[in-house]
């Protein structure tokens, strides 16, 4: 792999705002099912990522359909496929990208770490770039050969003026939201004389505690999502599953787990959608442990396939290393 392009790579890791991807997502998936279901893929993948598991947080990627996407998830994306599969896999990942995404101003880097040469878009990918979360909208792609004539251009013009404007909007929500929620905490501090009812007020919900949690471990702030996770939120019937999962998360990254710890959730979780990613996590425990982990690795390879159970076969089958 070039050293260039695993540099760049680890960059747009570190320096890409995921959480604001995810926002957009979100936002999105309002009005458009398949984004709320990438929005939650998406937060797997970072997950994936952050473990280390590149190769298969780019297999969750490619299995998403070409729908218009931010420039910088796209640059995420190809960060991703580099720590997979090195620079050959990259350039794959970037040629499957439509002409007008691959000639964004955003991608310029990715472009000349991959030698790849400028399309035939240039006018129309650098109108595309805004500040913030930028739409590449791929949609318009076929129309872009007839952008000839005076009124056709100014079309052009006014939809990119109008994608900027929607990227304003969602910016000024996002600070109007920070705006509302600083302040919240001072009432509270002012009322010192009713100490129960302060008590009531600052005690947060199970669901609450838990998305607290979730968002410190995609912080990587692994002892406040271990703190968070206790008493209520591990025990009521709406959070329990999740809750427990991501204490095994931030607990394993603290080197504070044990291998019955994997198992016990297991048992006390038998249909837990996690139960493939449980059975991954205990694997590569046990062989930092020094244990046997091929016996782990066997029961996860009984799992529906996914790509968990086929990494575990592939290792069974000596294809791959559980280091891999």
């Amino acid at each position: 792999m070039a050293t260039s392009v695993k540099e760049l790579a680890n960059k747009e890791i570190r320096a890409n705002d995921t959480r604001q991807i995810v926002e957009w997502l979100r936002k999105k998936g309002e009005t458009k099912r398949a984004y709320a279901k990438y929005a939650d893929d998406f937060e797997a993948i970072l997950i994936l990522v952050e473990a280390g598991f590149h190769e298969q947080a780019d297999q969750r990627f490619a299995s998403w359909k070409q729908v218009p996407l931010p420039a910088e998830l796209l640059r995420f994306r190809l960060a991703v496929a580099t720590l997979a599969g090195g620079k050959k896999r990259a350039k794959q990942r970037f040629n499957e990208l439509p002409a007008a995404a691959k000639n964004h101003a955003q991608l310029e880097p990715w472009r000349k770490s991959l030698k790849s040469s400028p399309l035939a878009f240039a006018a129309l990918a650098a109108g595309l770039l805004a500040v913030g979360l930028t739409q590449v909208d791929w949609s318009q792609e076929k129309v872009a050969t007839r952008v000839e004539t005076p009124a056709e251009k100014d079309d052009v013009a006014q939809k990119l003026a109008a994608l900027e404007k929607e990227v304003e909007q969602l910016k000024q929500e996002n600070d109007s939201l920070k705006e509302e929620e600083k302040p919240a905490p001072k009432p509270v501090k002012e009322e010192k004389p009713v100490k129960e009812e302060k008590q009531e007020t600052s005690e947060a919900s199970p669901k609450q505690t838990l998305e607290s949690a979730i968002e410190a471990v995609q912080s990587k702030d692994y002892a406040k999502a271990d703190g968070l996770l206790t008493g209520k939120v591990l025990t009521s019937d709406e959070t329990a599953g999740m809750a427990r999962f991501y204490q095994l998360i931030a607990r394993d990254k603290l080197k504070k787990t044990k291998q019955s710890d994997y198992v016990a959730y297991r048992n006390d979780f038998p249909e837990s959608g996690y139960t493939s990613d449980v059975l991954w996590m205990q694997a590569v425990h046990e062989q930092k442990q020094g244990a046997d982990y091929k016996a782990t690795l066997r029961e996860l390879a009984k799992q529906p396939d996914n790509e968990w159970s086929i990494a575990a076969k592939a290792i069974l089958a000596g294809k791959s290393t559980l280091g891999d």
